[in-house]
Parts: C-alpha cells; sequence; structure tokens
C-alpha cells in the first residue's frame, strides 16, 4: 500500500512539473497561477504545496528538470579530451560531427517534451532566471564550437565564429521548440526524428563545407 501511495505520488508530481512547464514555455512563469498548474496536471492546487513547498520550489523544480541533459558539460568535455583531433583534416572533420551529434542528441532527445528546449530559449530571451546557469551553459557550447571554428579555420574573428556556431544551433533549435510541421506543413505534437536526421545531416555538411573539410560535390 506504502509503494502505490509513493508511486501515485510521484507521477502526481511528474504530472505537476510537465504542466509547468509547458505554461511557463508559452507565457513565462509571472504569468502562470498555480491553479492553472494544478488544473492541468489534473490535481488539487494543494498538490503544489505538498509536493513544492510554494509555487517557487515548482519553477526551481522545473528548471532543474529543464537542465537535466544539459548541464553534465558533454559538448565541452569531448572537445577538450578529443582536442587532438584538430591536428589533421580527418579528425577536424569527426570533431565536427562529433560536437554536432552531441548538441542535437540533448536538444532532442527522445521522450524530452517540447516544452524543455522552448523554456530555456524563452528563458534566454526574456533574461528570466538572469546570472542562472542556464546562461552560463549555453554560454559554454557556443564557446566550444567557436574554439573549433577558430582553431581549424585559423581564423580569430570572433563574430564569424559566432556566426558560424548559429548556423549549427539555429536549425535545431527552431525544429525542437516549433509545433509546426516542417515537412508536411501541418501542426504537430513530435517531432519528427527522420525529418531530425535528414536536418542535422544538412547542418553537419554546411559547417564542414564552411571550413573547407567537405568536397562541394557528393556522390
Amino acid at each position: 500500500m506504502e509503494h502505490c501511495t509513493y508511486k501515485v505520488s510521484e507521477e502526481t508530481r511528474a504530472r505537476l512539473v510537465n504542466a509547468a512547464g509547458e505554461l511557463f514555455s508559452l507565457r513565462g512563469v509571472e504569468a502562470v497561477t498555480v491553479r492553472e498548474i494544478a488544473d492541468l496536471a489534473g490535481a488539487v492546487p494543494n498538490a503544489v504545496r505538498y509536493h513544492f513547498g510554494d509555487k517557487e520550489g515548482l519553477v526551481e523544480a522545473v528548471r532543474e528538470y529543464a537542465l537535466r541533459l544539459w548541464d553534465d558539460g558533454r559538448i565541452e568535455r569531448y572537445y577538450q579530451k578529443n582536442e587532438s583531433l584538430l591536428a589533421t583534416r580527418d579528425g577536424s572533420r569527426q570533431m565536427v560531427a562529433d560536437t554536432i551529434d552531441l548538441y542535437y542528441g540533448i536538444l532532442c532527445a527522445e521522450g524530452q517534451p517540447r516544452w524543455v528546449i522552448r523554456l530555456l530559449l524563452r528563458a534566454l530571451l526574456t533574461s528570466q532566471w538572469q546570472g542562472k546557469r542556464h546562461e552560463n551553459i549555453a554560454r559554454q557550447i557556443i564557446e566550444t564550437f567557436c574554439h573549433i571554428y577558430v582553431k581549424i579555420s585559423e581564423n580569430d574573428d570572433r563574430m564569424t565564429a559566432v556566426c558560424w556556431a548559429m548556423t549549427i544551433i539555429a536549425p535545431g533549435s527552431l525544429l525542437a521548440t516549433s509545433e509546426f510541421d516542417f515537412v508536411h506543413f501541418r501542426e504537430g505534437d513530435s517531432i519528427d526524428y527522420t525529418f531530425l536526421r535528414r536536418l542535422q545531416a544538412t547542418v553537419t555538411r554546411n559547417a564542414l563545407l564552411s571550413l573547407g573539410l567537405e568536397e562541394t560535390q557528393q556522390a
């Protein structure tokens, strides 16, 4: 009986986090009430107090959930561990392809709710949670791609490096946050992973082309 009660409690907590994340991602934290969150989660308003103490506790839980895949620094660690790859052309190609693969793997992780990336982008664009670690995570990822660009191209122009990084980051972010089905031109409720793989392949090829690491014609 205790195990069953615990399971129900955990399920309610998860529903509240997902409901809050969905609403926060669409309207911002301040514009959403505890009652709205509870209604969407199919729970009573007191459930928020029971599980999180107050709304701020729920906001923190949503943020922790949204950052759980980003906060391990896997992209930066891969770069630091394998920086020696940049000594050769083939190694440079592998570095670019692998770091893009890591980025897209986190961005569009299987089973990840669409609201997660939408929430994080909203937070960055509106300076929500200013000074919090999600901004540092975003900065570290961009810096890693910039380091790769500078090392391979030997061009240390900061603006050019950031532009190259954004050509990698932006397409996937748009796909991950939009409810629009870019293939069939209708609304979709989940990511089309076949399209995602095609998009990632195109992004990778363009990144390599701009660094002179890919032939312009493919067999």
